[in-house]
């Protein structure tokens, strides 16, 4: 009889909140820009026949929450007028306001413009961007944006790219409890500062966002908890008879397990790994390690009712040895199943 272990693997992925950071209030960009005009102008004699202009130009953002941010820009475009034989100068100017979508780093915004090119109009428009953070404080982004002309009719099309520099103060944990010492005639006088922490966090009610976290949970320095994204993990015994791909009854509890955590965890997917020593043949290991991990695969499926699409099985053979001698203990680590899982939780984290 050999038996083989299953080990539900998964890497630990912990990114605990940073207790400091840059507390973000204004940005202040710098880019270049491409605008085509619309087809039509190029055709008209008072549009001077403009083409399409490059730029560059400076924008202020205020940002006033971890969704929305105010902008405020200014450009300066050099156009192609005349069927390109010529060039002229414009300005824009114009507000907008931004929508960042949670942690991608994509955003919409719309707004309104002031253009003084061929001739000054009032344009709306809308557009996407993308942000890239190379830092705390400095990131590139770029637009796509579209101008519609609400004076005359028109639509104008523009892409930029620029540099944006952050300004704002570092995060730091706030002090609970400060003393000052003082000598008076060789008499040490002590002055504790009394400061109210209802929630009893480590962070005053004066700069608490969160009033009601529990005291045995770690806070950043606004009062709101630090969660850590752990792995989880899992490990399993399966045996089978000797030279079959049989489960053994009396292990089918192991596989249980395993089939209990996958339905609390609907979102993970299983690659189920067979494996096996060098004793015998290279294609016969190959054949009866896929058996075994089909095997596993499909008790899964109809006797615990785990969608087949999150599974899946493939044999190695003996191409993935895990210990290279020749005894029969060396033989029985590589005789082995392995299923690897990610998933990961998101949990609090406790003080120590």
């Amino acid at each position: 009889m050999k038996t083989f272990n299953i080990t539900l693997l998964a890497a630990l992925i912990s990114s605990p909140l940073a207790a400091e950071g840059i507390d973000k209030t204004w940005e202040l960009g710098v880019f270049g820009e491409y605008i085509k005009s619309a087809t039509a102008k190029e055709d008209m004699i008072d549009w001077q026949q403009i083409e399409a202009g490059r730029g560059l130009g400076i924008d202020l953002q205020k940002i006033i929450n971890e969704q929305w941010n105010a902008r405020i820009e200014l450009a300066k475009t050099r156009y192609d007028i005349n069927n390109g034989n010529d060039t002229d100068y414009g300005t824009r100017f114009g507000l907008d306001a931004i929508y960042k979508i949670e942690d991608t780093g994509i955003y919409a915004f719309a707004g309104v413009k002031r253009f003084n090119n061929a001739q000054s109009y009032n344009a709306v428009n809308i557009g996407a961007g993308y942000n890239y953070d190379l830092n705390e404080r400095i990131s590139l982004y770029s637009e796509a944006v579209i101008y519609r002309d609400v004076d005359n009719g028109y639509t104008d099309q523009g892409f930029k790219i620029g540099l944006k520099y952050a300004f704002g103060d570092v995060k730091k944990s706030p002090v609970v409890k400060q003393a000052v010492y003082q000598e008076v005639t060789a008499i040490p006088v002590v002055a504790k500062v009394i400061i109210v922490d209802t929630d009893n966090d480590g962070i005053s009610d004066k700069q608490d966002n969160c009033k009601n976290t529990p005291a045995n949970v770690k806070v950043d320095s606004t009062g709101c908890p630090l969660f850590l994204e752990k792995a989880v993990d899992i490990n399993l015994n399966v045996a089978f008879e000797t030279n079959s791909a049989q489960i053994k009854t009396e292990k089918m509890n192991d596989i249980q397990r395993l089939a209990d955590f996958m339905k609390q965890y609907s979102n993970t997917s299983v690659v189920i790994e067979g494996h096996s020593s060098a004793v015998g043949s290279a294609k016969y290991n190959l054949i009866l390690s896929q058996k075994r991990a089909d095997a596993v695969k499909s008790l899964l499926i109809n006797k615990f009712n785990i969608e087949s699409n999150r599974l899946s099985a493939k044999g190695f053979g003996e191409t993935q040895l895990i210990s290279q001698g020749n005894t029969p203990a060396d033989h029985d680590a590589n005789r082995r199943v392995l299923a690897k899982i990610e998933a990961t939780v998101k949990k609090m984290m406790i003080k120590s």
